[in-house]
């Protein structure tokens, strides 16, 4: 089968390919020639790891009839990954579709915690949020839905919900904040 190449790519790449040939001369090479990598980079592990609804169980935090309740919305199944201390929880709704998360992460300090909220949810662009037991970040919501990012000392607790107001996900930090405190 022959494909056809459009005009303007057909020209981008004769002017390409022009300029190319023309580079470092023709007997010398160019002076500042690079290296060609044949390997990819190293993979370093992520900061924060990856978290996967991997298994059908309660949250052991948090319960369906309270995100129900706060949600505005039925949980009608939950899911959680146990390879983070604590669990990371996903509630679903009735279409079978993640309304509601909770993560709590630990990471290498306290400044590095606050570091990461200030990433997620930028003192400008986010309301101030608080939940007993030390934790303070900030929230934002929207048409996307909502977020809440809280440190406390060396942990990072997030909350996202499919609600767009962010009254929610403040409201599940309150209750989640002491119960995950160390």
């Amino acid at each position: 089968m022959r494909r056809s190449v459009s005009p303007v790519l057909a020209t981008v790449s004769a002017v390409l390919v022009g300029a190319l040939a023309g580079c470092g001369g023709a007997s010398e090479p160019a002076a500042e020639m690079g290296t060609i990598r044949t390997a990819p980079p190293e993979a370093t592990e992520p900061e924060l790891p990856r978290v996967d609804p991997v298994a059908d169980a309660e949250c052991p935090y948090l319960s369906a009839e309270e995100v129900s309740r706060l949600n505005g919305v039925p949980a009608t199944d939950v899911r959680i990954d146990d390879g983070v201390d604590p669990a990371a929880c996903f509630f679903y709704d009735a279409e079978g579709a993640v309304q509601l998360t909770t993560t709590v992460y630990s990471v290498a300090s306290a400044e590095r915690a606050a570091e990461l909220v200030e990433e997620s949810a930028p003192a400008g662009e986010s309301d101030p949020s608080e939940a007993e037991g030390g934790w303070s970040g900030g929230r934002t919501g929207g048409p996307g839905g909502s977020l809440l990012v809280l440190a406390r000392g060396a942990q990072v607790l997030a909350v996202q919900s499919t609600q767009e107001d962010s009254v929610t996900v403040q409201q599940i930090a309150e209750l989640v904040g002491p119960r995950v405190a160390d």
